[in-house]
């Protein structure tokens, strides 16, 4: 089962998440099988009574297979407005995610009906070709990969390995709570289905996979288009470029743009309000849109994509001494000095150690190569940045004294000759 997949074969080592249940259990004991480097990470969610007992069965699993095992316990209670599944299946991933190793590879055991059911489930919330995709057989996690080598097979024939190897497992009692959506479609919908079509599962995971090589293609096409409309600052783009697209061009690029930022995932609400108010709007306007933790913002002719602030920031300054990278958690900013032949700051200027703050208004600087100072607002308004990206902008300071407005300008005080490899301090997104 486990052929045919060169990033498992290839992978340094392989984490299972292994949840003690059937489909996971004869993932674990195929990899055994066929010699793949691998541990097993159990996710304790604490919902269950038995949720103890689960952890002690996997790892007399492991211990009897001679496969590493760790179990990690997690708060997977959902908050206000969030489902019981949505809340365990975050939280779930958010802990495989940090337990994934440099070089690891994620496999989970969804198989044939699991794809199935996803579809169906799509299908009643009214979703796109992304959404019918359902489940990729390979995708990007946690800097590495995520697989789900089991995909083709059904459930059935995962018993069937099951028996034949004489495996034991444990069932979760909440699997038979038609209250969830998908156990609904299980117990409920799917039988009836088969009663008809006996290879329902068969040709709705077919249905997903068709979506997928459309998804192909699409993104494709949206690939090209943001090349095209793609702003001279990050994660900004051309609203002229975009306006020249047809309504459908402009709803896939918009939709892979965020994409490709890892930013949260617009409804079909949110994206028609883009392109119905903030694409028409004159060009002095400053109108938003702001949804999850996401936020699309306009000025002038250009369109950016934001995470919304998460908490207040204007106030706090942060100690950095250049060494390792400075994380911003409420702008998801991380900073790094970044070498550069005659520009940047002095290495003697860094030594003495830096502090980030951010505006408050009256700042001035006279920016490397220039005669004059300057008042940061009318540097800032030149430049063309926005308003409100302005207070967003780390400042670094070195002995009180601004030195450098990250991303922009250096202040001569502080920086190299033409001659010397100076440091630049850089921002970029945290993925």
């Amino acid at each position: 089962m486990l052929e045919g997949l060169p990033v498992v074969q290839s992978a340094r080592q392989c984490v299972v998440a292994y949840s003690g249940g059937l489909d996971s259990h004869v993932l674990l004991h195929l990899c055994r099988a066929v010699g793949l480097p691998v541990r097993a990470v159990h996710i304790h969610h604490g919902l269950q009574a038995q949720a103890d007992d689960w952890d002690a069965h996997c790892q007399a699993v492991c211990v009897e297979l001679a496969i590493p095992y760790v179990c990690i316990a997690i708060d997977a209670h959902p908050q206000r407005g969030q489902s019981p599944e949505d809340a365990a299946r975050k939280a779930r991933y958010l802990a495989l995610e940090h337990a994934l190793q440099e070089g690891e590879v994620l496999l989970t055991a969804h198989h044939q009906q699991d794809q199935a059911e996803t579809l169906m489930l799509q299908l009643m919330r009214g979703a796109g070709p992304a959404g019918l995709a359902a489940m990729p057989m390979l995708k990007r996690f946690a800097g590495g990969c995520h697989c789900r080598p089991l995909l083709g097979f059904s459930r059935e024939r995962l018993r069937r390995y099951a028996r034949a190897h004489k495996l034991v497992w444990v069932d979760d009692p909440s699997n038979a709570d038609t209250s969830f959506d998908r156990n609904y479609l299980r117990n409920e919908v799917m039988p009836k289905l088969k009663h008809n079509w006996p290879s329902a599962g068969e040709a709705l995971a077919r249905a997903a996979s068709l979506q997928q090589d459309a998804l192909e293609i699409i993104e494709a096409m949206a690939a090209v288009d943001l090349s095209a409309i793609t702003g001279m600052q990050p994660y900004s783009v051309s609203i002229s470029g975009l306006r020249q697209l047809s309504s459908a061009r402009q709803y896939n690029v918009l939709r892979y743009w965020i994409q490709q930022a890892r930013l949260d995932k617009p409804r079909r609400n949110i994206l028609q309000e883009i392109v119905d108010s903030v694409l028409p709007a004159a060009e002095d306007a400053t109108p938003s849109v702001l949804w999850a933790n996401t936020e699309i913002r306009r000025y002038r002719d250009t369109l950016y994509l934001l995470p919304a602030l998460k908490s207040d920031y204007a106030d706090q300054c942060y100690l950095w001494d250049g060494q390792r990278p400075l994380f911003i958690e409420a702008l998801n900013l991380e900073l790094r000095l970044q070498p550069s032949a005659g520009h940047g700051l002095r290495q003697e200027a860094v030594a003495r150690g830096m502090v980030v703050r951010f505006r408050h208004g009256g700042e001035q600087i006279r920016p490397q190569g220039r005669r004059h100072t300057h008042s940061l607002k009318k540097l800032m308004q030149g430049a063309g940045i926005p308003a409100w990206q302005r207070g967003r902008i780390p400042l670094v300071y070195i002995e009180d004294q601004l030195a450098c407005v990250c991303g922009y300008w250096v202040a001569e005080a502080f920086s190299v000759a033409e001659n010397q490899q100076g440091w630049n301090p850089v921002c970029c997104r945290r993925s």
